[in-house]
């Protein structure tokens, strides 16, 4: 039917197009967010870490500061104030408050800028407010009741608004000296805008008003990625994240008052890509790729850090789990990231231009198209030791397309979507080839089992139809049979008794030619064709020929018996055989065809059955037979006759019987 069928393109697309529009309504849907965020993480870790932005250092209030007795968390604001302190004295350009003051203090233990340098070696076993024996290089101090700074922590007795003024001090006098201070603010939502979370007055007043954005949004996998550049206030005026305003003092620029319109942001000569009202952190590498300086040191001062903080961005916030501040990263695997290290992380995506640019959505969708047809087409017009590896080469280079472009250009391309398209792609041309070659084998086997026994059909059906029903030349030997004087009985007969006689008969002929192997080609009436050799070759097949036709004589015996009371009168059987060579195969046209067989062998053994009425033998083969079927069977020499044609003559024996019986 191969003149029939649609061109390759056209039922390349035929067998693509729904598939297509199924995978891309899908992704319109996201359904593959989460394969993509998971291959994302993957990219992070195969690219491996890289070198941080030399601006960006953190200061970290964590584990390290409690194990060596540092109050628990929060800590006094005058205390914090005092760390302010020591970080603005190493004149760092912006120093970013990742901790949110939104409320007043509560009466806590005051230490003032002027105790803090008679504290300073002792600070945290003073802050745990029992008496204290400290031996020093002059000797042993006692620090317990009766000493103004000890009664004056443990006690509390200061209000809570000096604590708040001590923070607020600290944060003016790091203004004056030159270094900006960013603080950090939150919004309050509940599915919709509420308000912010902004210092109380004196902070904020001490800050400028310099303040950023904290707020995070994970990913629906829990996942940390993306940074909020911005969100609103009440009044719906825009305020920026901690990261972004640290960044624009760090360079001397203001923030827009309000977003371009396509959402980006604008800082100086930065364009910040928004999509979606966020951005992908470009991540140098896990928790602790910033440098970090331990609180404590900072505190007491021994070190001298001028050189790590002079001129950076000091990012300072809490790093201990106790606060609740940590989040999954791409990178952290089981350790998490310090929600302060994520703004830094942030900076530096920002400081260095790094942005990862999404691929828009027309592009994945191309893909998508690409891979479907690729998969459909491998699967469907490919052998399956082709088309396998052909599926793997096609997903690889996807992965190899869809890595570099990430680690090497910072392109993000989608992967899940293009994958599924070209896996189910395979899948369903797969599936679908496979219900077509069965439906083929399935015509073949209907097909066959008009020639065929069924047990010969089954074996066949195991190799491919197409090689053993296409037209070729074999060596097969040929059996034509067929009543004597039925024309005659059928006239006596009625119609319906003649076909009743008939399907009996060939019924039962056709069943012992199953048996021995053979293959039915047609009837002409009372007339059989059949051949042996095809579709399954034999080395007994003259032998097979033979035994079929002493079995049917026998059976037309006794077949005899039960119709002379219908026929009144006996019937006999005459059978041509001949081995030689013919072409078997499929044969007609895109409208009907046959099993069968054509060539000199054919009409040879259809004149030797002709000529069997003529010499009185009800079985007659040809020389060629007689050779193969000698050592089985009796056999008279007839005669030798000329056949037109043929240069030699032909000789005819007789099959009597078995030899053995």
């Amino acid at each position: 039917m191969a003149g029939l069928r649609k061109p390759i393109p056209l039922r390349l697309l035929v067998y693509s197009l729904p598939l297509i529009l199924v995978i891309c309504l899908v992704a319109v849907f996201n359904a593959f967010e989460r394969p993509d965020l998971f291959f994302l993480d993957r990219a992070f870790n195969w690219r491996g870490t890289g070198d941080p932005r030399e601006e960006i250092v953190i200061v970290a209030i964590g584990k390290e500061d409690f194990e060596r007795g540092a109050p628990r968390w929060p800590w006094p604001r005058s205390l914090m104030a005092r760390l302010i302190d020591q970080i603005s004295a190493y004149e760092p350009e912006v120093i970013v408050i990742d901790i949110l003051y939104g409320e007043r203090s509560n009466s806590e233990s005051l230490i003032t800028r002027d105790q803090f340098p008679e504290l300073q070696p002792f600070l945290y076993r003073i802050l745990s407010g029992v008496k204290q024996t400290i031996q020093t290089s002059q000797g042993t101090v006692v620090i317990g009741p009766g000493h103004p700074g000890f009664d004056s922590i443990a006690a509390g007795t200061e209000s809570a608004e000096a604590q708040d003024l001590e923070l607020a001090g600290a944060v003016r006098r790091a203004r004056d000296n030159g270094v900006g201070v960013v603080l950090a603010i939150q919004t309050i939502s509940d599915g919709r805008f509420v308000g912010l979370i902004e210092p109380y007055p004196s902070l904020n007043q001490a800050a400028g008003g310099s303040l950023g954005f904290a707020g995070i949004r994970t990913d629906s996998d829990g996942v940390l990625r993306n940074y909020l550049p911005y969100s609103r206030d009440k009044d719906g005026n825009f305020v920026y994240g901690l990261a972004l305003a640290a960044v624009a003092q760090f360079q001397g620029v203001t923030l827009p008052r309000q977003p371009l319109s396509s959402g980006d942001v604008q800082i100086g000569d930065l364009r910040i890509p928004v999509d979606d009202g966020k951005f992908l952190v470009n991540f140098r590498g896990p928790p602790g790729s910033y440098p970090t300086f331990v609180s404590l040191d900072v505190l007491r001062g021994d070190m001298d850090l001028s050189a790590q903080l002079k001129g950076r961005i000091v990012f300072v916030g809490v790093t201990d789990p106790s606060a609740e501040d940590l989040v999954a990263t791409p990178f952290s695997g089981t350790q998490r990231m310090a929600g302060v290290e994520f703004q830094a992380a942030a900076a530096d995506t920002l400081l260095s231009d790094s942005f990862i640019t999404a691929a828009p959505r027309y592009q994945e969708f191309l893909m998508i198209i690409v891979l479907a047809l690729i998969g459909v087409a491998l699967g469907r017009f490919l052998k399956p030791r082709f088309s396998i590896p052909g599926i793997l080469v096609a997903s690889g280079a996807l992965f190899g397309g869809w890595y570099v472009s990430f680690a090497g250009a910072d392109y993000l391309l989608p992967i899940a979507s293009p994958l599924a398209a070209g896996a189910a792609g395979f899948a369903f041309s797969i599936v679908e080839r496979v219900t077509v070659e069965q439906s083929e084998k399935q015509r073949a086997r209907n097909t066959l089992s008009r020639y065929l026994h069924p047990d010969v059909v089954k074996e066949m059906i195991k190799s491919p139809i197409a090689e053993q029903l296409g037209g070729k030349r074999t060596q097969i030997t040929v059996l034509f049979s067929d009543i004597r004087g039925f024309t005659t009985l059928s006239e006596r007969l009625t119609p319906e008794q003649v076909v009743g006689l008939l399907n009996e008969y060939l019924g039962v002929m056709t069943q012992i030619i199953f048996d021995h192997g053979g293959t039915v080609d047609k009837f002409e009436g009372d007339a059989i064709l059949a051949f042996y050799g095809a579709p399954q070759a034999h080395e007994d097949d003259p032998e097979r020929a033979v035994r079929t036709a002493l079995d049917m004589r026998a059976k037309l015996s006794k077949l005899d018996e039960q119709w002379i009371d219908l026929t009144k009168t006996s019937l006999h059987i005459g059978i041509g055989i001949n081995t030689g060579h013919a072409v078997v195969g499929n044969i007609g046209s895109n409208l009907k065809m046959d099993y069968t067989i054509i060539g000199d062998s054919v009409n040879l053994a259809s004149r030797v059955q002709d000529l069997t009425k003529e010499y009185g033998a009800p079985i007659l083969v040809t020389g060629e037979t007689k050779e193969r079927v000698e050592h089985m069977c009796l056999l008279r020499h007839v005669d030798s006759i000329e056949v037109r044609g043929r240069s030699q003559s032909t000789d005819l024996y007789e099959v009597t019987d078995y030899k053995h019986v």
